[in-house]
């Protein structure tokens, strides 16, 4: 049995046999229609010669098949395979929730990579790791901004890909790319000395910014008890997970959610990062 990669992603491979089989089935219906007319002009052919006097001495010929069956028999064959199609289409429009759904899932998808490679250094740049937010947010805005622009429709790689060049970040682009390749953040790898330093470094960078929130707290007198609850938190078994699978801007959110903090800092863009552009 062959075994299933751990980066594999269910949706998208779910996503993609459904548009195939969508694909095969407009073609078994292109194909049965053409069928369909061919024997429909058989059909009538065979009905304007019945039409026809016959003549007197015409020798008998051995009964042909029926083509009026035939075009009927295909007719129906067209029909099912439409119907059928009808039914992929919607199983396809159901799992993606719309293309609203879809866009703002695949939007969801190229801000984990690029809060990622972001992060990647932030434990020892947070200066421009701060500098790169800004043009960040603006990309992704103006990316995002033109519905007519179907940018949902592209590999989120590709799409990653194209930020990275604009924003400075393809050191750690071709750095990460490979964990990458279905567009979704993926586990650390290579040698156990390697993982055990690129956790330490999304450890860090998680911290820096959880504390930076805690420092930003209206009340003075809870900061030592937040970091306290953060020290507590960090020791729970789910961290290493949690650090492993989102990404730092997410792990962020959730570990200030899990004390209490106010998530209205810059820091968390939970919201998306329109939400720091001025609207007017």
């Amino acid at each position: 049995m062959k075994e299933i990669p751990a980066d594999f992603d269910v949706q998208a491979y779910g996503r993609g046999c459904t548009l195939q089989q969508c694909e095969m089935l407009t073609r078994l219906a292109e194909i049965g229609m053409q069928l369909a007319e061919t024997a429909g002009a058989r059909a009538l052919a065979a009905q304007a010669a019945e039409a026809q006097p016959k003549a007197a001495a015409a020798p008998a010929e051995a009964p042909a098949a029926d083509p009026g069956l035939a075009f009927a028999r295909y007719a129906h064959l067209v029909r099912q395979t439409l119907a059928q199609r009808a039914r992929a289409v919607q199983d396809l429009c159901t799992r993606d929730g719309g293309r609203e759904a879809r866009r703002a899932r695949h939007r969801e998808e190229v801000e984990d990579v690029i809060d990622r490679l972001i992060g990647a250094d932030r434990g020892t740049d947070l200066a421009r790791s701060a500098a790169l937010r800004e043009p960040y947010c603006e990309a992704m805005a103006n990316l995002y901004f033109d519905k007519d622009d179907p940018v949902e429709d592209r590999p989120v790689s590709s799409v990653v890909a194209g930020l990275v060049c604009g924003l400075g970040l393809v050191r750690q682009w071709r750095r990460y790319q490979p964990r990458y390749e279905n567009g979704r953040p993926g586990l650390p790898a290579g040698s156990p000395e390697e993982i055990r330093a690129e956790r330490d470094s999304r450890r860090a960078a998680v911290v820096a910014m959880v504390e930076e929130a805690i420092d930003e707290c209206a009340d003075p007198a809870r900061i030592a008890d937040l970091k306290a609850g953060l020290a507590a938190r960090l020791q729970e078994p789910d961290i290493d997970t949690l650090l492993d699978t989102a990404s730092t801007e997410k792990a962020t959110v959730r570990l200030c959610r899990s004390l209490a903090i106010d998530l209205h800092s810059n820091i968390c863009l939970e919201n998306g990062p329109e939400a720091l552009l001025d609207s007017s």
